[in-house]
């Protein structure tokens, strides 16, 4: 009987062999990632947009969408790395985890299919302190599928909600991480939702670390309500300050905003005082 991780190989293999007559135009924004399949993954660069379309599309649509229909997943921006190579926190976090003697761990949460996970990976940190976690398994698996990497990738994936305290999926977290990156997650959820996920983030920093940190980007359109999603400056500190009553803890912000006619970019840190 063929074992699941050999159907995914057998798969991987068709999508490459397929490739060429299945290709896909793919956003220029996915160029990071395109770049990354080669170098991480080893595929040959003609093959790289049709094996994108072979693992993630079925029938012309979206594979990923029937694991939970994001709307970046239509646009393929889950795919896009620039913002996160474009943060200059990404880029002080990446020198930090490459230092020789470290021993500090990351973990990207809401990761969906990975890439930030394999990204770092690709740029000379070692694998085994690497950790990814999403909502959804699904996404965890396609992400092996199609970065080629089940069976050779020491990283941690794990599948979990972190919303539910009740959720021991995630206790092998648990004080266990030094940075976590919240890319396009905090404004999934309403500020009651964005409070339950940054408590469980701070259980699972490690507490004898004083340079534990947090950070990443949330995005969203200037339409009414939209507030509650992409908070500013001040009810980001309020928000922390509730964390840390609620935990024990203290914490400093940092954000910078980004804005347009249309759309709201805030990049953010989260640093513990001791």
């Amino acid at each position: 009987m063929e074992t699941p991780e050999g159907a995914a190989t057998n798969r991987r293999a068709e999508a490459t062999q397929d490739a060429r007559s299945h290709a896909v135009e793919l956003p220029s924004d996915t160029e990071p990632t395109l770049r990354l399949l080669e170098q991480y993954s080893g595929i040959d660069p003609k093959d790289v947009p049709g094996l994108v379309r072979q693992v993630v599309m079925v029938e012309q649509q979206a594979q990923a969408l029937t694991v939970f229909p994001y709307g970046c997943i239509k646009s393929f921006w889950f795919l896009n790395l620039v913002p996160t190579l474009d943060d200059p926190r990404y880029q002080a976090v990446a020198e930090r985890l490459r230092t020789p003697r470290s021993t500090e761990t990351f973990l990207d949460v809401g990761c969906c299919l990975g890439p930030v996970v394999r990204l770092l990976a690709s740029q000379g940190v070692p694998d085994d302190r690497l950790h990814g976690t999403d909502l959804h398994a699904g996404f965890l698996d396609l992400g092996h599928e199609l970065f080629g990497d089940r069976g050779r990738s020491r990283a941690t994936y794990v599948a979990g909600d972190i919303l539910d305290e009740s959720d021991a999926r995630l206790d092998v977290l648990r004080g266990k991480i030094d940075i976590i990156y919240a890319l396009a997650f905090f404004h999934l959820f309403e500020r009651e939702g964005q409070l339950e996920a940054a408590k469980r983030m701070v259980g699972f920093l490690r507490p004898e670390n004083p340079r534990v940190m947090i950070f990443g980007q949330n995005q969203g359109p200037k339409i009414e309500g939209w507030e509650k999603y992409v908070l500013d400056p001040g009810r980001w500190t309020s928000l922390w300050e509730e964390v840390g009553r609620a935990t024990g803890t203290r914490w400093r912000t940092e954000m910078e905003v980004e804005s347009t006619d249309k759309w709201n970019n805030v990049r953010f840190g989260v640093y513990r005082i001791v």
